[in-house]
């Protein structure tokens, strides 16, 4: 959730200070003697630091989208486990489930628990498996460890194909069995319904998660070790390098087909999203094949406590409601992109404050369970606790996520926050300027500073490959310049500028028309080396420092 701010901001901290060549790039001190910012000079501009604006981590969104999710969740709970029989009527209950004790100790929905615990299993891998990956990719970590997180999450959806396999063997004989029991206690005579559907469609996603899951560790395992499926900004190459180490004869070309690191991607994460979906149904149609299991209540089941509503007493469902929609709020508000500071940190005190009645509600709620297990469970029947238990964890869970977000995000990622924007200089006298400069006059008074165009110093051509490709190579290096600083060669072949592939002369000329005066660019070169007689290809990264010359 990285924003950026373009446009003329006025100067912070004071009156800015030049220097009497405004030409050449200057370098303040890092802070004045009041502490603030000084802004640092290049060419004809200034780079300075606007407080006033708040630039997220690369983590934030991924972090806030988790905290929604579970905030969702907590909700639709709440919404679930009764306790309401109007959505404006509230109803108090007891946070238990009564089941008929002669029921079959493994009956699910005439389905058997353990397979729908497999099949849980084999859901949970592919999310987390799935999700990780996602998150790694976005995150843009080393490559090491990039590669570390791919063939883990590959070995991780490797195990939820294998149990998505056995649970899909287990039930595809059985998805008649999938039924709804009622016993009438005075007869003690069971009825009925027949939901073999639900049972079906928890079958098709046990084959779906098994197929997509396959495809998916194969395409991220075998296109992680060709490296056609890989995060890469060609500005943060020097850095890979750098922790990677590599020997120069390991820094050789790969020849590799135009956009096939695009097609590998895209179909990895079509792959992921469709393994995503898959998982989500297997757990929800999961969920209402275990909610048709028996379940009793009122005073002829049970004779102690005459439970007669399941759920959460309407202290703890209100405060539950509140909170899951405060939490859902905030995060679409930080959705929106505006990053002024004030209005940022305004929806951090929210998120501490959220925070605060996540843990209130999660110690209300673990009270409110443990009375209901302290209470006696009738002699007919069997008390369950699984689902309260779940809500239970999920308070925590979300509370735990919003700690770490607000601590992480305001006060660990803090320093990194502030956002830099770009001004023209006006220089105020006419004395500042050059002597051997022309000056020309502005309204009221103020001398502006010449128009400077990037120098690199270097002459390229177009050539076209052997499989009709174009390349940008460097045919004459002007001694002294910024190319020659650079330690460009004559038979360079330019294939990066920063982030910026080269295709032709026109990507070239538009890189050095964007470039910045004084700034340093990372450009990635093909450039042949010969080892005796025999030639080969290694990549060169060069760190060029862009001059300007007057216009």
């Amino acid at each position: 959730m990285n924003y950026s701010y373009e446009g003329a901001v006025p100067p912070i901290g004071g009156t800015l200070a030049y220097p009497s060549a405004y030409p050449t790039a200057y370098q303040g001190e890092d802070v004045d003697h009041f502490g603030k910012p000084i802004p640092e000079l290049q060419g004809s501009h200034v780079i300075e630091t606007d407080y006033r604006l708040f630039r997220y981590s690369k983590f934030a969104l991924p972090w806030l989208l988790f905290i929604f999710a579970c905030a969702v969740v907590l909700f639709c709970l709440t919404l679930w486990q009764g306790g309401f029989a109007a959505l404006r009527t509230i109803v108090a209950g007891i946070p238990r489930d009564l089941e008929p004790s002669y029921n079959q100790s493994n009956a699910d929905g005439g389905l058997s628990k353990p397979v729908r615990n497999i099949r849980f299993a084999a859901a949970v891998a592919a999310i987390i498996g799935s999700l990780v990956i996602i998150i790694v990719y976005y995150a843009n970590p080393r490559p090491k460890i990039q590669r570390i997180f791919y063939y883990a999450c590959a070995v991780l959806l490797i195990i939820g194909v294998v149990l998505a396999v056995i649970a899909f063997c287990i039930d595809v004989s059985r998805t008649q069995s999938a039924q709804k029991c009622t016993t009438t206690p005075q007869t003690g005579i069971q009825t009925c319904q027949n939901k073999a559907a639900y049972a079906v469609v928890c079958v098709v996603c046990d084959a779906g998660i098994a197929l997509f899951g396959l495809i998916s560790a194969v395409m991220v395992a075998l296109w992680t070790k060709d490296e056609t499926f890989r995060n890469t900004h060609v500005g943060e190459r020097s850095r890979d390098l750098a922790y990677d180490n590599p020997f120069p004869d390991e820094a050789g070309v790969q020849l590799a087909v135009p956009g096939i690191k695009s097609v590998h991607q895209s179909l990895v994460f079509i792959g992921l999203i469709m393994l995503l979906c898959t998982a989500i149904l297997e757990i929800l149609f999961s969920i209402f094949l275990h909610e048709f299991r028996q379940r009793v209540l009122g005073p002829p089941w049970d004779t102690v406590s005459g439970q007669t509503q399941t759920g959460w007493p309407r202290k703890s469902s209100r405060l539950r409601l509140s909170t899951t929609i405060i939490c859902m709020g905030l995060c679409l508000l930080s959705f929106v992109p505006y990053p002024n500071r004030v209005y940022v940190y305004v929806l951090a005190w929210l998120f501490a404050g959220n925070c605060v009645m996540f843990f209130v509600m999660f110690a209300i709620d673990v009270s409110d369970l443990k009375k209901a297990k302290n209470l006696p469970c009738p002699s007919l029947v069997t008390c369950t606790y699984d689902e309260y238990n779940a809500t239970v964890t999920f308070d925590f869970i979300t509370g735990c996520w919003l700690v770490i977000y607000v601590v992480y995000e305001f006060f660990y990622k803090h320093g990194q926050s502030t956002v830099t924007t770009q001004r023209a200089i006006l220089v105020p006298t006419e004395e500042m300027a050059p002597e051997n400069e022309p000056t020309k006059e502005a309204k009221g008074g103020v001398v502006e500073a010449p128009h400077m165009r990037p120098l690199l110093g270097v002459e390229v051509i177009e050539v076209q490959g052997p499989n009709g490709e174009l390349n940008v190579t460097v045919v004459n290096v002007t001694p002294g310049s910024a190319a020659e600083e650079a330690q460009l060669r004559p038979g360079d072949i330019i294939a990066h500028w920063d982030e910026m592939p080269i295709h032709c002369k026109a990507d070239f000329a538009q890189a050095v028309s964007q470039a910045r005066i004084g700034s340093t660019v990372v450009l990635q070169v093909i450039r042949q080396v010969r080892v005796g007689a025999a030639a080969s290809s290694q990549v060169v990264y060069c760190k060029l420092t862009v001059r300007g010359v007057p216009a």
